[in-house]
């Protein structure tokens, strides 16, 4: 069990912990393992770990997952957009206003310049409505795609009277959708790729095949381009299986006597981000179940960085509700026989989350003095 806080400090610290370790999963589920990466993130989430040690409620991954992750995606997006959301790579190509300004102009001031905002404005709107459109093609938008949609313009930084509209759009039917002004042929590529992105996250309707398609010709690339971007989406989306599903083998069986309880959230939670909808069912149906991870050698294929982020995400969800040194030695001895399951001594993992916590966790007290 975690200790009982003694006193208000360490009281509001542990709940610091805690939110530290449910940011690190989701950086870590962006399929980035970098601690350049966690810092930036977490700098740029010092205002909510201030809100918490004033008392504030903010999004937390296991009560409002939603919000919190809308947030998130916000926070990454100038350093490394997650590859779980269709038009991440837009992100990438600097469509956000998120990383302030750029070239000479930094120099003199943190905001960007007006031909960067309206540049923002029309390739963001654009991607926005095609992912809308892509996902409204099989059916009625749910929920978990309107979050998706609300990431991507939460990612793109606009001011909020440009954005307010973005969310509450009509669907444009892809012949009308308008594709105007020109655009750089990285910018293209990746709606084109964020597109089949969007349509292979729960296999490829033939609606959504005509949606992308139809889109494809729209940016002017030919049959061959758009077949290529197809199947370099499906292969995107086949990729993410193994690891998700050993992120969420991994979180239960760590936790296995939180379970049910906080190890079941984190695990779906992680579940969620890392895995594709065409995969998740068959993860999270065990999860459901309360099904015992049995270890069995099956995720020695991962590769060198997937394994770091599984064993990222378990090392954080051990640390979640700020354990005892006690329980730490129970939890590594579960955490060290997983990796060891998979080939993989654990310490990179277990490393860089642990060090990356305890220095974030030094700069949040210092807020308290």
């Amino acid at each position: 069990m975690s200790t009982t806080p003694t006193d208000p400090v360490t009281a509001t610290l542990s709940k610091v912990v805690t939110a530290l370790a449910e940011d690190a999963i989701f950086v870590l589920a962006s399929e980035d393992c970098a601690r350049g990466t966690l810092d930036a993130v977490a700098k740029r989430r010092g205002e909510a770990y201030a809100a918490i040690i004033h008392d504030v409620r903010i999004p937390r991954m296991t009560e409002e997952f939603d919000a919190w992750v809308v947030e998130l995606t916000r926070a990454i997006a100038p350093v490394s957009p997650p590859s779980w959301m269709p038009m991440s790579e837009v992100v990438r190509e600097k469509v956000t206003l998120e990383i302030g300004a750029r070239g000479l102009r930094s120099l003199f001031s943190s905001k960007p310049s007006e031909k960067d905002v309206l540049r923002v404005k029309r390739l963001g709107t654009l991607a926005v409505r095609i992912l809308r459109t892509v996902f409204a093609s099989d059916g009625q938008i749910d929920p978990e795609e309107a979050r998706t949609v609300g990431a991507l313009i939460a990612s793109l930084g606009l001011p909020h009277a440009d954005a307010a509209p973005l969310y509450a759009e009509e669907v444009v039917p892809v012949e009308k959708l308008d594709v105007y002004g020109e655009i750089e042929p990285a910018v293209a590529k990746a709606l084109l790729r964020g597109a089949w992105m969007a349509a292979a996250w729960d296999s490829i309707d033939p609606r959504e095949e005509h949606v992308v398609r139809t889109l494809g010709q729209k940016l002017s690339f030919d049959a061959a381009e758009i077949e290529v971007a197809r199947a370099d989406a499906i292969a995107r989306v086949d990729g993410r299986r193994l690891a998700g599903l050993a992120a969420v083998d991994a979180v239960r069986y760590v936790l296995s006597d939180r379970l049910p309880g906080v190890g079941v959230q984190i695990a779906a939670n992680a579940g969620t981000l890392m895995l594709p909808r065409r995969y998740r069912e068959e993860a999270l149906a065990q999860v459901g179940h309360g099904t015992p991870v049995t270890l069995g050698r099956r995720y020695l294929a991962l590769l060198p960085d997937e394994r770091t982020v599984v064993l990222g995400i378990a090392w954080a969800a051990a640390l979640h509700d700020d354990p005892s040194i006690a329980r730490q030695s129970l939890l590594r001895r579960r955490y060290e026989r997983f990796a060891d399951d998979m080939d993989e001594n654990g310490d990179r993992a277990r490393k860089l989350i642990g060090d990356w916590l305890e220095e974030s966790l030094v700069e949040a007290s210092a807020q308290m003095k």
